[in-house]
């Protein structure tokens, strides 16, 4: 999704606490947490009741300051619009907005109760966020002609929470009417997938009202409906001054009892409601989901939904934990992720500056993605990357490479001591008790790239399998210290896109496995082949 100069850009981020990019002195905290992780990416909220205090006259005094601190600090930038709606409520709108509740309704709740969450149906209220989207876009058009700006998100993580959707007299005209011209062309245009499913289950009805279409479901489908007509209508307005790359947070339905409006805002662009809103919502460029999960299962579930031929995977807010440091590998690989921001980058350091030793191997992990950035933009989607991430028990890993076995052995798993061999740097229990993690890219023609932490990969050459099974193949230790080694290296890519040995391997230091860990960035092998 992201591009820089036309090229891909494979974005490392820290996203702002919400009220931290009000003032320069509130972001500086932030700032100083990214340059910690040594990120490339800020990802800092615009708020509507500070662009636009006065209908009509526009400040855009805070897009300044965070361009300011980020050119300061070399640091690309994503802008988050909290406008309309933010974690499916109202909080951010201007006061002139929140005043008048005929001009701009409310939703209702199913007891007629008003919420803080103003509706989808409402027509001044799309229009006046377009208008103000258009301006501050036309703005950072205007600013952005050194490529600082990289996207730009249309609201935070829309949806009504609290309901499942507004029962506000208009509202409930149309849900009780027949369902749109427009979502009877877009049921027929739908093969597959669960909102497919559902409307299969309650009769594939053209010609009835949404609760009779939809059954169960319909509260949720006619609010993705009117949030994701209302969300295009905002996007349209922007890409009009400014074609950035435009997308769409999501709070995933994925967790607690997948109760629409309770455990998620309902009407956001949840995996049952996917298809719709890339129907309807064509000006957004990507659909995005925030993924807080600590189980593998369900994190790799949401990144498989959202990874389509359609929708690029980018993961705007997580954990900067040690189990998203693992999670992200595999996505990488399995879900070609084209880049990730973790949430509350300001809230991982003490008041000290110091970063909390919770947020440690999410660190490495930084690291190590940063390391291979120029490689997952070249070879993502190639089938090249590989990831490595030991999970609970794991001893080791086997991976085919083509012309290579390859196999992986965890520092923390090997028992024969002697095999650990790294350098008088590493060689000690803060090294090795390390859970493995990390990237291998093999490029072809005997050449890889790895950067990680706690592994060393082994390889075996597929020729022969006489050869193969012989004893200089075959038993580990006599392969490892016989590997057809042309280069051994450690060593970084410049802004040039090349790559720069820093210091070359051999003897003691190559002959049992090529090793990483997160400081040496990038290990440079090239075998004979």
């Amino acid at each position: 999704m992201f591009r820089r100069e036309k090229n891909d850009f494979f974005s490392i981020g820290g996203q702002v606490n919400n009220s931290s990019s009000q003032s320069e002195e509130t972001l500086e905290r932030a700032i100083t947490a990214i340059k910690k992780f040594e990120m490339n990416t800020l990802a800092a909220p615009l708020y509507w009741y500070q662009t636009e205090r006065e209908e009509g006259v526009y400040d855009f005094g805070q897009i300044d300051f965070i361009l300011k601190k980020a050119r300061e600090n070399q640091l690309k930038v994503v802008f988050l619009w909290f406008g309309t709606w933010k974690n499916g409520a109202s909080h951010y709108v201007p006061e002139w907005v929140r005043a008048d509740g005929k001009r701009f309704p409310w939703v209702k709740n199913a007891v007629g109760a008003t919420t803080r969450i103003l509706s989808p149906i409402g027509r001044e209220t799309m229009e006046a966020d377009g208008r103000a989207v258009a301006k501050v876009l036309a703005y950072i058009k205007e600013q952005n002609r050194d490529d600082t700006v990289l996207a730009f998100q249309i609201e935070n993580e829309p949806g009504l929470l609290g309901a499942p959707r507004d029962y506000g007299r208009e509202s409930e005209e149309i849900f009780c009417s027949e369902i749109p011209e427009d979502m009877k062309k877009f049921l027929q245009s739908l093969k597959d997938g669960e909102l497919f499913k559902i409307w299969k289950e309650n009769g594939s009805l053209l010609d009835a009202p949404w609760k009779k279409t939809f059954g169960l479901m319909a509260e949720e489908i006619f609010s993705a409906y009117c949030l994701a007509s209302y969300v295009e209508n905002v996007a349209a307005a922007g890409k009009k001054v400014y074609d950035l790359p435009l997308y769409v947070n999501v709070w995933v339905r994925e967790t607690r009892s997948r109760i629409p409006g309770i455990d998620y805002p309902s009407g956001g662009a949840t995996s049952l409601v996917l298809d719709l809103w890339k129907y309807f919502a064509p000006h957004i460029d990507c659909l995005c989901p925030d993924i807080y999960f600590d189980d593998r299962d369900t994190y790799q579930m949401v990144c498989s939904r959202y990874s389509r031929e359609d929708n690029v995977l980018y993961i705007p807010e997580s954990h900067a934990d040690e189990k998203n440091a693992l999670h992200i590998f595999e996505a990488v690989e399995k879900h070609m992720l084209a880049g990730v921001h973790c949430f509350a980058i300001d809230s991982t350091i003490d008041n000290d500056g110091n970063l909390k030793p919770e947020c440690e191997q999410f660190r490495h992990t930084v690291k190590i993605l940063a390391s291979m950035k120029p490689l997952l933009e070249k070879y993502q989607g190639t089938g090249k990357i590989y990831a490595v991430v030991q999970q609970e028990w794991m001893e080791s890993m086997f991976f085919d490479f083509g012309d290579f076995w390859g196999h992986v052995y965890f520092l923390n798993s090997i028992t024969d001591e002697p095999y650990i061999h790294l350098d008088c740097s590493h060689d000690d229990e803060e090294h090795v008790k390390v859970r493995g993690k990390g990237l291998i890219v093999y490029t072809g023609n005997g050449e890889f790239f790895l950067a990680g932490d706690g592994f060393k990969l082994v390889l075996i050459r597929k020729d022969n399998m006489e050869f193969i099974t012989s004893s200089l193949r075959g038993f580990k230790y006599l392969n490892a210290r016989n590997q057809a080694y042309k280069v051994v290296e450690e060593g970084e890519f410049n802004q040039e896109g090349d790559f720069v040995p820093k210091k070359v391997r051999c003897g003691d230091e190559s002959d049992m496995g090529l090793w990483v860990y997160y400081d040496v960035g990038l290990v440079h092998a090239v075998l004979e082949m």
